[in-house]
């Protein structure tokens, strides 16, 4: 199981999206190991194009959706802090999604490196599979 980035998600869901991200998701659909959680759905949403929501509902469909639960805001607010400390300013929906990725012990596969500069911070709380 993997939690997979919009930025991702953006590449597979494009015509012209890089071939080997969209194997790979395809791949995790298919073996129904791909999950997403709140902050990445809305993120895709809100750039979805008219023509292809049908698409992106339909992977959804085959995703294993992580909720964002009660405790992960005070987890993420935390989280924030300790990279603010180490001088380390990061979006929050990046934030979000490694919350849900250190309370479900599931590696981010993605193409962000924000991801990276969390995990240098929270060392192997933290999986991230870049592609």
């Amino acid at each position: 199981m993997m939690l997979v980035d919009s930025s991702l998600w953006i590449e597979f869901l494009r015509r012209k999206g890089d071939p080997e991200v969209k194997h790979l998701v395809a791949r995790l659909l298919e073996s129904e190991t791909a999950a997403y959680t709140c902050p990445i759905r809305f993120e895709l949403l809100s750039g979805v194009r008219p023509g292809e929501e049908a698409d992106l509902a339909q992977a959804l469909e085959f995703s294993l959706h992580l909720p964002f639960e009660g405790d992960d805001w005070r987890a993420a607010a935390l989280l924030e802090r300790e990279l603010r400390a180490k001088g380390l300013t990061i979006p929050r929906n990046d934030l979000f999604v490694a919350t849900i990725a250190i309370r479900t012990q599931l590696p981010v596969a993605c193409r962000d490196t924000h991801f990276d500069a969390i995990r240098k911070v929270v060392g192997a709380r933290l999986a991230v599979e870049q592609f």
